[in-house]
């Protein structure tokens, strides 16, 4: 009878890691769950073939931009940088309203952010419009596999 319940225990525990390193794995990685075609999954490949990509001057603006106000002390790209805060595929997290938030510190980020981290963000207000634009559609372009 002892037996019996083991192997029940044990069966269920197995399930149950199973099932729990599953669902951590969607978690982590969404794009799993996309359609590919085929039965209702997406294919990413055909999904970023049907993106423009924008003018590569305004992506090498973007870069410059973020370069001179040295983005890379607390974030990285490509390995380069501050590994606390990558932005790597950046472009499939947000859209572009929503990295002009994160970069000029918008007021709904309060209480999201530290108050130093707030505050450092607020000076990013200042950049022309020009160059904010043009650091968002860098940003954006980091999700193509456009090379950095």
């Amino acid at each position: 009878m002892r037996e019996q319940w083991a192997r029940r225990f044990v069966l269920i525990t197995g399930l149950l890691i199973l099932l729990l390193t599953t669902i951590f794995a969607i978690l982590q990685n969404p794009n799993m769950l996309l359609d590919t075609g085929k039965g209702g999954e997406k294919d990413i490949v055909s999904e970023r073939s049907e993106i423009i990509l924008p003018d590569s001057k305004i992506i090498q603006s973007g870069t410059q931009v973020y370069k001179q106000q040295s983005c890379a002390q607390c974030h990285s790209i490509a390995g380069k940088g501050n590994p606390r805060n990558p932005l790597d595929d950046v472009g499939t997290k947000h859209n572009a309203e929503e990295l002009r938030d994160w970069i000029t510190g918008a007021d709904a980020l309060q209480g999201k952010l530290s108050g130093h981290v707030m505050k450092k963000k607020l000076a990013y207000r200042e950049l022309s419009g020009d160059d904010l634009e043009a650091l968002i559609i860098y940003m954006q372009s980091l999700n193509y596999g456009v090379p950095r």
